[in-house]
């Protein structure tokens, strides 16, 4: 069962708005504790926007409400703070990107997902970037990042074929920048026996080149695979991404060559449980069969997801962990 916060968390944190503005009357430490809420599921931006836009049309109908001006100034200057991050995050791929000119790899994630699915850097959070590689220009790949003084962090032990590959760099002006670089983006081996993600599958030209559907794909992966959908933020890129347009054939080809039909059904679900998207939910239907739909469902449900980042998380953790067994197994 969701909680007030986590209700009101799924109904602010589309980026295209508030389709229900019927919302619960929340006190100022409610909105604090809403605004924390999305900084975990990393929704901050779109959750900051919709807050605005009550708060200007609250204003709209008592102008003289102090507390409602006071509130609408702090929205914006922690949105602007927020968006000032990204910026900075922003110029350093650009900066990584144009230095890897020439290489067969891809900007994936983060910027790209902001700047091809969503609205711009404004509307999509993130902290890192992150590049899909061919194996072999990796060597090169580390002696151009180190070129602009970025240094290694290498995993011990075990780690070191489940993990991608963390290159760092701090300035004084800046503060820290990560880059990640992976060969694939299923990193656990275990689940590479059944997905995988490399940039030949994502990028080549031979298999289309980047599109929508492949950045799709993408999503459903890393969602899955990587985080077992612990983050709203996951439900919400492949939604915005369903919305800006995906080809349903070329689709369902690229979720067969990466065998990511689990992840991605799960996410365009989850997408049309919480948020009623229509273009996830036609993209979903042109999957047909899934792999053990009401299972999933079960498993990773809008409340799990709602709840992922809350105190009673690990409530949640044995379906999560039997979803990633399904993952192994489907």
């Amino acid at each position: 069962m969701t909680t007030v916060l986590e209700n009101c968390l799924g109904r602010l944190s589309d980026p295209d708005g508030i389709a229900d503005h019927a919302l619960p009357a929340l006190a100022p430490s409610q909105i604090g504790a809403l605004i924390d809420l999305s900084v975990r599921h990393n929704v901050q931006l779109a959750v900051l926007k919709n807050l605005i836009d009550l708060t200007k049309a609250d204003l709209q109908r008592s102008p003289d409400a102090p507390d409602a001006k006071a509130q609408l100034q702090t929205l914006r200057d922690r949105r602007f703070a927020e968006v000032a991050n990204n910026t900075v995050i922003a110029n350093a791929a650009r900066q990584v990107m144009a230095k890897m000119d020439g290489l067969p790899l891809a900007l994936v994630k983060g910027l790209d997902f902001a700047e091809n699915a969503y609205k711009g850097v404004d509307t999509r959070k993130f902290s890192d970037v992150d590049l899909l590689i061919d194996p072999s220009c990796e060597a090169e790949v580390n002696r151009r990042l180190t070129s602009l003084g970025y240094v290694l962090f290498e995993p011990k032990g075990k780690k070191i074929e489940q993990s991608e590959r963390q290159w760092t760099k701090r300035a004084a002006n800046t503060g820290l920048s990560l880059v990640e670089i992976h060969t694939d983006l299923v990193h656990d081996p275990k689940l590479r026996r059944k997905m995988t993600l490399t940039y030949d599958l994502y990028a080549s030209p031979a298999r289309g080149g980047i599109s929508n559907a492949s950045r799709l794909v993408v999503a459903a992966v890393h969602g899955a695979a990587s985080h077992l959908f612990g983050r709203l933020q996951y439900v919400i890129d492949g939604m915005m991404i369903a919305r800006a347009g995906v080809e349903a054939d070329e689709l369902r080809i690229r979720t067969q060559a990466s065998g990511a039909l689990l992840p991605l059904a799960t996410m365009l679900r989850l997408a049309a449980d919480i948020y009623g998207c229509k273009a996830s939910i036609g993209l979903l239907e042109g999957l047909g069969k899934t792999p053990a739909p009401r299972l999933e469902a079960l498993l990773i449900s809008p409340q799990m997801v709602l709840a992922a980042k809350n105190r009673n998380r690990w409530r949640y953790l044995p379906q999560r962990h039997l979803y990633r067994l399904l993952l192994t197994h489907h």
